[in-house]
């Protein structure tokens, strides 16, 4: 009985360790699929398409347009055929058929198959809100994804795979910094230069969506939060503080000496450009400040590693300040194309001054006549006797002083009738805060790996994978 009792008590043991085990199994798959769904892969709102009037879609297996409002009530489906979706004051028109909606409609892929709007195939589904009579066509799409359509056009898919990575994880850690930037309009980013430069599956390649899969759920924080992880071109040799170009200090953002990009010669590392007064007073009309003349153009202020921080334009009476980035934006920037320059002014007279000192002079008929037999002397082209070459060297102490007209006087050119020429001498590509993307392609190619590239051009950072 004693031999019966102690297995009794042994069995006893085992299945209450069976039952811990499930116990512990069960927590674990339940905290297994918490952080999944705590942590699932982002869904991010692209506008693509904003404020036009009619949009083209087709679905390569076929397509089913929703309701936004419910997402159930199936309105249209088709299976090979283009719908013409045009925006209505009450709704939207799909092909012939009137929908009254105050939400939107929202397109679905059949199957597995894409999307294409107006000939550009994109992944997830498509939404599309009317308002006053416009459309705004926006892409639901996971993050992911949506990084497969961003990295090519950002960065070469020929550079140094760590510098691609360094890429995937700055633009995945800046779409998720930015996600409420166009919020009240119904998507998170635009698909330009604004957010990010985002073209769908056309713009996709295998190295730079490698790059994506390779640091899938990896951003940059700080202090616990995605960094705003802006980046641009090239520095041209050093990064600039947040506060000496968008006027707010940011911790991670601060200047740093960068001469990785001479290692890899960028295009735009060095860059000249030259304005005419015309074109300065035509660009600063379209701002609204109107110039008849352009006396002077210089720079007001710069930052402590030779940024311009703001430029002044003088007219006949009045002068314009402008800050470099907005300077840049009226000109253009990709013609002044980072705010690192100097500049040379040129004035050119529109007709050659009579003469100088304001004087006219009065031609002196004997003083002509000695100039040109001495010239003829020098070429050889006459002979000369004795006594004439000595009544030429002593002539011209004797000769009379010019004549001065006292009744004819011709003033130089005023500032009226010239013309003024900026010319830009510059360095380096985009605003220079942040990630410099050839700094990034130089230290690739010197062996660094996108954990040090990052946290060279954004300091403090932290590398956090998310899901």
């Amino acid at each position: 009985m004693k031999i019966l009792g102690i297995l009794s008590q042994k069995s006893r043991q085992r299945i209450a360790s069976h039952r811990l085990i499930c116990i512990l199994l069960t927590i674990l798959i339940f905290l297994f699929v918490t952080h999944d769904a705590v942590h699932a892969v982002p869904i991010i709102k692209v506008g693509i398409f904003l404020d036009c009037k009619e949009i083209n879609i087709k679905g390569d297996k076929g397509l089913k347009v929703f309701e936004v409002s419910t997402g159930e009530n199936l309105l249209l489906q088709k299976n090979n055929n283009t719908v013409k979706i045009v925006a209505e004051k009450q709704g939207i028109r799909i092909n012939s058929q009137s929908f009254k909606t105050n939400r939107g409609i929202k397109i679905m892929p059949v199957a597995d198959g894409f999307l294409q709007v107006e000939g550009k195939k994109y992944r997830g589904n498509i939404e599309i809100i009317s308002n006053k009579s416009l459309l705004k066509v926006i892409n639901v799409i996971e993050l992911e994804k949506y990084l497969y359509g961003v990295l090519k056009l950002e960065i070469s898919p020929n550079w140094p795979v760590e510098a691609l990575r360094t890429q995937a994880i700055a633009a995945r850690t800046f779409a998720l910094a930015n996600m409420n930037k166009y919020i009240e309009q119904g998507f998170n980013l635009c698909a330009t230069t604004n957010s990010q430069e985002y073209g769908g599956i056309s713009c996709e390649h295998p190295a730079t969506n490698k790059a994506v899969d390779d640091t899938r759920g990896i951003i940059a924080t700080y202090n616990g939060k995605p960094i705003n992880a802006v980046y641009h071109s090239d520095c041209g040799g050093s990064t600039e503080n947040s506060e000496d170009v968008w006027g707010g200090y940011v911790p991670y953002l601060r200047s740093v000496y960068s001469d990785y990009e001479e290692t890899v010669s960028p295009p735009n590392h060095q860059w000249d450009y030259s304005l005419s007064e015309q074109e300065i007073i035509a660009k600063l009309a379209q701002s609204g400040h109107h110039f008849n003349k352009i006396r002077e153009m210089i720079i007001a202020e710069k930052t402590e590693t030779g940024r311009v921080k703001s430029v002044e334009i003088w007219g006949d009476n009045k002068k314009v300040t402008f800050k470099t980035n907005d300077f840049r934006l009226l000109v253009g920037p990709n013609l002044v194309r980072s705010s690192l320059f100097t500049m040379e002014s040129i004035v050119c007279s529109r007709a050659e001054p009579v003469a100088q000192n304001n004087e006219l002079q009065v031609p002196n008929p004997e003083q002509e006549d000695s100039q040109k037999k001495v010239s003829d002397i020098l070429k050889g082209d006459r002979d000369f006797t004795i006594s004439e070459l000595l009544e030429l060297l002593n002539r011209p102490k004797k000769m009379p002083e010019p004549k001065k007209s006292t009744k004819s006087k011709i003033i130089e050119n005023s500032v009226d009738d010239t013309d003024l020429t900026v010319i830009f001498h510059g360095k380096g590509c985009g605003h220079g805060v942040g990630l410099s993307q050839w700094g990034a392609h130089g230290m690739a190619k010197l062996g660094f790996n996108y954990e040090e590239i990052l946290k060279y051009y954004y300091k403090g950072i932290i590398l956090t994978k998310l899901y």
